[in-house]
């Protein structure tokens, strides 16, 4: 199984204003189930400390895998900040969620598939969609999905 990432979006002159969803693929050396456990219940785990609401670090990531749930960032200093709603959430298939963590305007849509590969191991399919006039000035600003899925990738390997 290798270890790499397919990175459907490519870094153009003016991909920041596209409205294009930002998209991933990565194979992962486990189960569906634990790859998407790993994502779902381990986000504070393999997301980046000082990529926060914050900036001090996180305290703990809330997150309850059902729709109409809120995804919460706990800081250190005892605030909090919502980062989006969960909009679906099938384990060991798909999770999707709202996302407005670092931008105004319309919050975007990540979602996350997880599939079987012939040779085991899941293949998990990321997009970062519903980019708009409202919010599409910050989608520069997530360029860094391969930074934080490798992270990701990592912890679900070794949990």
């Amino acid at each position: 199984m290798g270890d790499t990432m397919d990175e459907h979006e490519t870094a153009q002159p003016g991909a920041e204003h596209s409205t294009a969803p930002i998209e991933h693929e990565l194979e992962v050396a486990v189960s569906r189930t634990r790859a998407w456990d790993a994502y779902v219940h381990g986000l504070e785990e393999w997301w980046h400390p000082g990529w926060t609401a914050f900036g001090s670090g996180i305290d703990r990531i809330e997150v309850e895998p059902h729709p109409g749930a809120r995804i919460v960032e706990h800081g250190r200093d005892g605030s909090d900040r919502e980062w989006g709603e969960v909009l679906d959430a099938v384990p060991g298939h798909r999770f999707s969620h709202t996302f407005h963590l670092t931008h105004d305007g319309d919050p975007t849509i990540v979602t996350v598939e997880f599939d079987d590969l012939p040779q085991g191991g899941t293949r998990v399919r990321f997009s970062h969609g519903g980019w708009n006039e409202t919010n599409q000035d910050a989608r520069g600003t997530h360029a860094d999905w391969p930074t934080l899925l490798e992270r990701y990738r990592a912890h679900a390997q070794h949990v």
